[in-house]
């Protein structure tokens, strides 16, 4: 099972980092600025940013922000907590959560 750690970005603009110690890489992703889904987002909103981003290279690659992105802020629920297990259990993962 691949560990991962979830964390506050320290890149400008950027919101989240996930580390991927095993494959020796990070991915900075969303946006400092918006809000997403865990956020309070609507449904209507979540659906309009699926379609305008499903398209984006990387869309399905877990070693891309985009599918963080998707996967935790804008996933099934509108706790990142459940998203979190949701993606754990989908990729076969732990992702540990080291912020409030």
């Amino acid at each position: 099972m691949n560990n991962f750690e979830l964390k506050k970005s320290n890149r400008k603009g950027k919101r989240y980092l996930i580390t991927m110690s095993k494959f020796q890489h990070n991915h900075h992703f969303a946006s400092e600025l918006g809000k997403t889904f865990v956020d309070s987002r609507t449904v209507n909103e979540k659906e309009n940013w699926i379609n305008r981003h499903k398209n984006d290279k990387n869309w399905n690659n877990p070693h891309s922000g985009i599918y963080y992105s998707r996967h935790l802020l804008w996933g099934k629920h509108k706790n990142l907590e459940k998203n979190i297990k949701e993606l754990e259990k989908k990729d076969g993962i732990k992702i540990k959560k080291s912020f409030k």
